[in-house]
């Protein structure tokens, strides 16, 4: 994957360089230690400086490559098969 020489703002598509945890910025923040970006798919605030700015989605054996919203809808038909199992689960009844 080439590297990109962007500048990350709000909505940017990037990696964590430590884990490959990748996101979409929704908040930037400045900071006495420099600026920090707020990641959608974390929750969590990340200094800039450990982000890179990517164009799509790394492939990766389990998913495949694609882009943001292809990793969206996967993401949502596996959350939607983990509600239905939740409800299967919830409707067990135990004797006793």
């Amino acid at each position: 994957m080439r590297r990109l020489e962007l500048e990350i703002s709000e909505g940017s598509l990037v990696m964590y360089k430590g884990t490959g945890t990748v996101g979409v910025v929704k908040v930037l923040k400045d900071e006495d230690d420099g600026q920090w970006a707020f990641l959608d798919s974390t929750g969590l605030y990340y200094h800039v400086s450990t982000l890179e700015p990517i164009e799509k989605v790394p492939e990766r054996k389990e998913l495949g490559g694609g882009t943001l919203e292809d990793l969206e809808r996967l993401m949502k038909s596996q959350q939607e098969m983990m509600d239905q199992a939740k409800m299967r689960d919830e409707t067990l009844e135990t004797g006793g």
